[in-house]
């Protein structure tokens, strides 16, 4: 059974007990409200006629008036009922015989007018005159009375009642139906668009204006599939940039290899020299990808002990120290001690690619700075660089997968994009955060904020 059936006859059964019991519970207080105000109504009745008879038998000073003339007590009873009552039971004729439900006792309870007294006596109003008991007017429980006079009622009730729950099913399937389409409309879309989802269509997105759980479930859902887009374009970015990537070092080997076995090109120390330079460039590219897709997929190891981040700076400083005075790159550096826990291989690997970014991307006579300092509970790594710098639009995406700023530079100057990359899942490794911003030297700023291990 599918989830709109199953609301649908939820719904509908908890409909029908509800009405069920809101006209079992109706029924039943209309019965005991109808049973007080009969015994009320007839009670009062009775006792109004005591008291007229109670006067007329001080007048007459016996019982042989209504002896001679037993229609007068129906007429009395009559007279003793108040107009509306009357119309309600339909006696607005003024009865010739009397009543049928009422006997006449003497003060010692014998009956002297009447039909004969019932076993069971609901009620018994006693009459006087003058102060004394001259008699006793009793009727029948009044479920028998009530039998006679409200049958009719009672039936029409039970009708009203019968085409009431009628109407009440009509009402309930409609309600039921609507209820269960309208709640299992967004579900069925959800199945249809993750169905699209499932067969590529990352595209498609559903249009909702609910704001209740089932709209932020959409919104999710087209969040996931935004994302699952923009997955799809970024796997494509990164096999059309590797491809691109291993085609350049791939190219000039074999074009190498051809000019040297052509013979165009000696086979000379040089020649090999120029070889094992794009093989090394090759298996630089193919350890950073490697890497990359460790740290990726959380499969990067870690080797975490205390360490100075300061004299990992100052070895990292001392080893690309020979390529910036060779480029007239002056280097400041800003490095109080600073304790902290880490990977010193991954740490190391992370400056390393820092500052040879910085030492690409320099113009000759350009300055290089390094700074540490403490910032709360951590450690701030500022690298900041002279001209050239980067456009606004570019900062965001420095730490995406092969991503350089002018994809015209070739990679004796540019790289392969990825050393930024693979630092920022270093760094994230270790519980910080990178950013990168303009620099006041004019080139670039890398931020770097690692936990503080003291």
């Amino acid at each position: 059974m599918g989830i709109r059936n199953k609301l649908f006859v939820t719904f509908l059964a908890t409909f029908l007990v509800l009405i069920l019991a809101a006209s079992g519970f109706f029924f039943f207080a209309f019965e005991r409200s109808l049973s007080k105000y009969i015994d009320e109504r007839q009670q009062a009745q009775v006792e109004r006629l005591a008291e007229h008879l109670g006067v007329l038998y001080s007048q007459r000073g016996s019982w042989r008036f209504l002896l001679e003339e037993p229609r007068l007590l129906g007429r009395l009873y009559w007279l003793a009922g108040d107009r509306e009552t009357r119309r309600e039971r339909g006696d607005d004729k003024r009865p010739d015989a009397p009543p049928r439900h009422l006997t006449l006792l003497t003060p010692n309870k014998r009956p002297l007018l009447g039909p004969p007294p019932p076993s069971r006596l609901s009620q018994q109003v006693p009459i006087h005159a003058g102060g004394e008991l001259v008699g006793w007017l009793a009727y029948p429980d009044q479920e028998a009375i009530r039998d006679k006079l409200d049958r009719r009622f009672q039936e029409r009730l039970l009708r009203f009642m019968a085409t009431m729950a009628v109407v009440g099913l009509v009402l309930s399937l409609l309600v039921s139906w609507l209820l269960a389409r309208h709640l299992v409309a967004p579900v069925t879309a959800l199945t249809r668009h993750t169905r699209r989802l499932r067969e590529g269509e990352y595209e498609a997105r559903l249009t909702s204006q609910r704001r209740d759980e089932l709209g932020e479930l959409i919104r999710h859902v087209n969040g996931l599939g935004e994302r699952l887009d923009q997955g799809r374009r970024a796997r494509q970015r990164w096999f059309s940039d590797i491809a691109h990537e291993l085609r350049t070092p791939l190219s000039v080997l074999q074009g190498e290899l051809e000019a040297m076995v052509d013979g165009v090109r000696p086979l000379n120390q040089d020649g090999i020299a120029a070889l094992e330079a794009q093989v090394r460039q090759l298996t630089h590219l193919v350890n950073d990808l490697h890497d990359l897709a460790l740290a990726d997929g959380g499969n990067l190891r870690y080797h975490f002990r205390p360490l100075d981040l300061d004299s990992l700076c100052e070895d990292a400083v001392d080893a690309v120290r020979p390529a910036l005075e060779r480029r007239q790159v002056s280097l400041e550096t800003t490095l109080p001690a600073a304790p902290i826990s880490g990977d010193p291989v991954r740490l190391r690997q992370l400056l390393d690619n820092l500052l040879q970014n910085s030492l690409k991307y320099t113009d000759p006579g350009g300055r290089v700075r390094l700074e540490l300092e403490a910032e709360g509970d951590q450690w701030r790594l500022t690298l900041d660089d002279s001209a050239p710098g980067v456009p606004d639009e570019a900062l965001p995406r420095l730490f995406d997968h092969l991503y350089r700023v002018e994809s015209s530079r070739n990679r004796d100057t540019g790289g392969a994009g990825l050393g930024l990359a693979i630092g920022q899942r270093i760094v994230e490794a270790h519980g910080g955060t990178m950013s990168a911003a303009h620099s006041p030297l004019g080139g670039l700023r890398i931020i770097v904020r690692l936990p503080s291990g003291s």
